[in-house]
């Protein structure tokens, strides 16, 4: 078979479909089964997502699908309007099944769903009661086609999911081009050919490969764990691969201009391992020792941290656990103050403007006279200041 996307878009436009003896679809070739005889793959990277999802059955696998991958809608996609083959599943398997479904996982719960009520129960997925018959028979036989090695169907679901118009999330696409890099290396392919077959940029795959390898070698060393990340909620993982993007994290880590262009399995030399689980906790925080991350934001957070790792005496303020806003003032806290300063103006501004809407509280007329003696300290101090560069230039 032609390894590439357009054997299988020969396929997706109904062409050379044929009819499978039970349990028993031709490799290489579209034909109809029962999609009974399907079931999921338990390594689909539409899973990962940095997150632990259980696999070990169909409510566990199905229930993470609902919470990932907006099954609800395609049940009800299907449920009004019947299962459309439009596409085929992509499977492998032995002759007779039962067959792993590569792509198309999605569409196989739906299916399990709408076909047990019982299990939609216990997924806790609302399906219509009872399922008209019609959409049932639409399912009864699905589009399929059989690969003789998931290898074989890397390029389509690669450029489906990574470029196409169903794209799975940057971490479950970086875990899949990183898959296939270190499997084929070895054979020659290089970071252009696996972009070039996902229909990607060269240099998004390059920092999604180059991310997963440090990644994978900083939780191989015991310096990270994703789970143990501070905040719930999908990976940031984009947070990384712009981090490596930027000079002030590859100086920090000893990653030299061009890392990622044929990167080893562990990038990170040992003697900068520790930092790079600093530079994790600082981005990703803690769980486990109750530390927040300093990145709440890529901007401007992210630049900040970058600045601040490569500034002696910033780095010294975040290794003492003190604030990132406390550790860049080491490193630009003149900007810092005229930013704050500005916006303090703006902020006056505002009251002043409201002021005739003064309640005449005596709290808060207090509150303002403790204002008013704090922009005191800071004219005063921005005076000396001004007076002693004055009393420098004569």
């Amino acid at each position: 078979m032609a390894n590439s996307k357009n054997s299988f878009e020969a396929v997706n436009s109904g062409e050379s479909v044929v009819a499978a003896a039970v349990g028993f679809p031709p490799l290489d070739t579209a034909a109809k089964l029962s999609f009974e005889l399907l079931e999921f793959d338990r390594a689909n990277p539409r899973l990962m997502t940095g997150d632990d999802w259980s696999v070990s059955d169909d409510v566990a696998i199905i229930s993470a699908y609902r919470e990932i991958a907006a099954l609800d809608e395609l049940v009800l996609s299907i449920a009004t309007n019947d299962y459309l083959p439009l596409e085929p599943l992509i499977i492998h398997g032995p002759d007779g099944g039962p067959f792993t479904v590569l792509e198309g996982n999605r569409r196989l719960a739906a299916m399990k769903l709408l076909s047990s009520p019982l299990l939609a129960k216990a997924c806790k997925v609302s399906v219509p009661s009872p399922v008209p018959q019609s959409v049932l028979d639409s399912f009864a036989e699905v589009l399929v086609y059989r690969v003789a090695d998931p290898r074989d169907a890397e390029a389509f679901i690669g450029f489906k999911h990574i470029n196409g118009p169903q794209r799975w999330d940057a971490y479950a696409k970086a875990r899949f081009v990183a898959g296939w890099y270190k499997r084929k290396k070895a054979l020659g392919v290089s970071i252009a050919d696996v972009a070039k077959q996902t229909g990607d940029t060269n240099d998004t795959v390059r920092s999604y490969i180059g991310s997963i390898l440090v990644l994978d070698q900083a939780e191989a060393a015991g310096q990270f764990e994703i789970k143990d990340r501070f905040n719930k909620g999908r990976f940031a993982f984009s947070h990384l691969y712009t981090a490596f993007d930027r000079p002030e994290y590859r100086s920090f880590l000893g990653l030299d201009l061009g890392w990622n262009d044929a990167p080893s399995d562990v990038p990170v030399k040992e003697e900068n391992i520790a930092k790079l689980g600093e530079v994790l906790k600082y981005i990703y925080g803690s769980k486990r020792d109750k530390a927040k991350p300093h990145v709440q934001s890529q901007n401007p957070h992210l630049g900040q941290l970058g600045k601040s790792l490569v500034n002696d005496r910033a780095l010294l303020r975040l290794r003492a656990g003190e604030s990132l806003s406390v550790a860049f003032a080491e490193v630009d806290g003149g900007g810092m103050f005229n930013q704050a300063l500005g916006e303090l103006m703006a902020k006056v501004d505002r009251a002043l403007s409201l002021t005739a809407k003064f309640d005449g509280n005596p709290t808060l007329l207090g509150f303002a006279e403790e204002i008013q003696l704090k922009v005191s300290m800071i004219f005063g101090a921005m005076k000396i200041k001004v007076e002693s560069q004055a009393q420098e230039k004569k």
